[in-house]
């Protein structure tokens, strides 16, 4: 597991980049798609354009690709949520205060690797406490 308390900012984004990366079995499935990336992005529309849900979801999951890291465990719960480019972030820290990150517009014009970051900082980096898991 990545000690990510022990690396500067730089060297976090990277790693943050490196993890939304698409494999090389997601690339060639998806090469007729007009992808100008090659990596995860969140969804920042808001909007579901497969079905109903498919926005929250797509955007938990690319969430999720950092829960082994122990996301999850400064919170009793964080939500993520994007309407027209502005995100918010939602967040009650486990047995502490409540957030609500980005309603100023905070993470406009933010990549989703910044929005990552920002989300660490306010969990794996912020010395919370946490849950006990084992």
């Amino acid at each position: 597991m990545k000690d990510i308390k022990n690396m500067n900012k730089e060297e976090c984004l990277n790693f943050i980049r490196e993890t939304l990366r698409f494999e090389n079995s997601v690339e060639k499935s998806l090469r007729d798609y007009d992808w100008t990336t090659n990596h995860y992005r969140f969804e920042m529309s808001g909007y579901d354009y497969c079905k109903t849900g498919s926005c929250v979801v797509h955007n938990i999951n690319i969430l999720n690709k950092f829960a082994y890291l122990g996301l999850y465990d400064y919170t009793e719960f964080l939500y993520l949520d994007f309407y027209k480019g502005y995100g918010i972030i939602y967040l009650k820290y486990w047995r502490g205060d409540y957030l609500e990150i980005g309603e100023s517009g905070d993470l406009s014009g933010m990549t989703t690797s910044e929005i990552i970051y920002e989300i660490f900082k306010l969990t794996i980096l912020s010395g919370k406490n946490t849950r006990r898991r084992d």
